[in-house]
């Protein structure tokens, strides 16, 4: 592009009265001019900062530097972070409230520039603790997106109060797990405190795209942690059954004995595909009330594939008499479709 053009683009861009969209304007075209390989893109954006200095309003000034230092860090980083010292020093002039705001963008801009460090260093500058550590759980996943375990191990044990530790916690056991390094999920494991039931239903639901991690999870589990793990687990996959999920369910079903957990169990393979072998976990069930659940699962299995005699073998098996009688009037309504669907086809 001719520098006579780019200076004619200057040119009228200064024509715009409001400095705010002014400047805005002049940091888009630096990163465009920078993406085209133009040396003109640092022109740009010093006029954009130059024009940002007339804001008289101290937090519109900050807000508006955050937001070039974003575009600036596209092309530059150091530069940005000069940016955002200058804004560091307009928040020490800010009332709480709006102060804090400020620091939150910074945050927010500096992890989209992957300048973790220096989002560490805003955030501590935040006085609400409950703020603080809520915007330093983001910076400990993006530590642990680039690798950084280290520094995500350090924030997370020197830096973060409870509830957010855990938290922080839970994300280093499914980098770990991912990783297939298990004792040392293990380690982290062991030291969370809290609601643990509602720490292990939160790393299940994140790592059930991915069977090998959920497997390697459950490893990790007390005894008496698995019943609830295992009933999140299955929930999920009743909703959205996946047949590689197959063998751990039933390496499950053989390590939890609860009747609950086996009634989800039964209701996932019927689901799958596998009702032979639905069968063999729901004879197992003693409960009278749980056993019917079970047999009425495979029953509609059965019914949706229209084999009729082996969902009225398996209704034999329902004890509970209201939901025997409604697997029984299902069955006979598919019997006078089945029927209808015939006559009219022999009619043709």
């Amino acid at each position: 592009m001719k520098e006579s053009t780019i200076s004619d683009i200057f040119d009228l861009v200064g024509i715009i009265a409001d400095p705010k969209i002014r400047a805005l304007t002049y940091a888009n075209i630096g990163v465009e001019l920078f993406r085209m390989g133009n040396e003109k893109y640092k022109d740009a954006f010093r006029k954009a900062l130059e024009t940002a200095e007339e804001i008289e309003d101290v937090a519109e000034l900050a807000f508006l530097l955050i937001q070039l230092a974003t575009y600036l860090g596209e092309t530059n980083k150091a530069t940005a972070a000069r940016v955002f010292n200058r804004v560091l020093e307009l928040v020490e002039r800010m009332p709480s409230k709006v102060r804090n705001r400020a620091l939150e963008k910074m945050i927010e801009a500096a992890l989209k520039l992957k300048l973790y460090d220096l989002a560490v260093s805003y955030a501590m500058k935040i006085k609400d603790g409950r703020v603080r550590n809520s915007m330093l759980i983001p910076i400990i996943r993006g530590y642990l997106s680039e690798g950084q375990l280290a520094k995500a191990i350090k924030v997370s044990k020197e830096l973060l109060e409870e509830p957010w530790s855990s938290m922080a916690k839970s994300e280093i056991i499914k980098y770990y797990i991912k990783g297939g390094e298990v004792m040392n999920a293990l380690d982290i494991f062991n030291t969370v405190e809290g609601n643990r039931e509602r720490f292990i239903n939160e790393i299940i639901e994140e790592l059930i795209d991915f069977q090998e991690h959920v497997s390697k999870f459950f490893e990790l589990l007390k005894e008496e942690e698995r019943v609830s793990a295992a009933k999140k687990l299955l929930d999920i996959l009743i909703k959205s059954p996946r047949r590689g999920y197959i063998e751990l369910v039933e390496r499950i079903a053989e390590k939890v004995p609860d009747e609950s957990v086996q009634v989800k169990v039964v209701s996932f393979l019927t689901r799958a595909g596998e009702k032979e072998k639905a069968l063999k976990y729901a004879n197992k069930i003693q409960d009278s009330y749980l056993r019917s659940l079970a047999f009425g699962e495979i029953a509609l299995g059965y019914l949706k594939e229209d084999d009729l005699d082996k969902a009225i073998e398996t209704v034999k098996n329902v004890r509970d008499l209201k939901w025997n009688s409604r697997l029984l009037a299902e069955i006979l309504i598919k019997v006078l479709r089945l029927a209808a669907k015939e006559e009219s086809e022999g009619g043709h």
